[in-house]
């Protein structure tokens, strides 16, 4: 089960609205203009589970009623990643994903090389020993990630039974 949903909806939807009046409050501070076409696109970001890629939001908001500009979609993700409700995860292919993390707790990554798929976990013993590490070196965290990128366990499974069908008709 992935750590990202909320299992209430009356739940995920007041983080949503939390998110929305912080996002608010940051682009008027920038001075920038709240728009219909960011709350649209906020909107879908905070109804996503996943780590996305900037091109499958604009594919999905490039059609239908709700149509937002490629453009838009690239500087409403910015802000809000400079807002910190959206963080980027680099794969190993170096494409950049995006999860919102506004509501949700501290976590990590692993990533298959083989199948792409993004595992999350949490584990406080790192969080605290890089905390550990800042402090013993004097410097001042703004946050961490930490992304290990290898195989998943079915991408190993499937590899596995690979060779053994291969060995099996040899």
């Amino acid at each position: 089960m992935p750590l990202r949903k909320h299992n209430d909806e009356k739940q995920q939807q007041a983080i949503t609205d939390d998110a929305w009046e912080v996002f608010v409050a940051f682009i008027r501070h920038k001075a920038d203009r709240v728009s219909r076409a960011r709350r649209i696109v906020f909107r879908r970001i905070f109804e996503r589970h996943d780590h996305f890629r900037a091109d499958d939001l604009a594919l999905d908001l490039m059609k239908g009623k709700d149509r937002v500009s490629r453009g838009t979609i690239y500087r409403t993700l910015a802000l809000m990643v400079e807002a910190n409700l959206v963080r980027e995860v680099r794969d190993s292919d170096t494409h950049i994903h995006y999860e919102h993390v506004f509501g949700h707790d501290q976590h990590e990554h692993l990533i298959c090389n083989m199948c792409g798929q993004f595992i999350e976990f949490r584990d406080w013993d790192i969080s605290a020993r890089v905390l550990d590490i800042c402090a013993e070196t004097g410097f001042r965290p703004t946050g961490h990630r930490v992304t290990v990128f290898g195989a998943c366990k079915e991408c190993l499974e499937a590899k596995a039974a690979e060779k053994d069908d291969a060995a099996g008709s040899a």
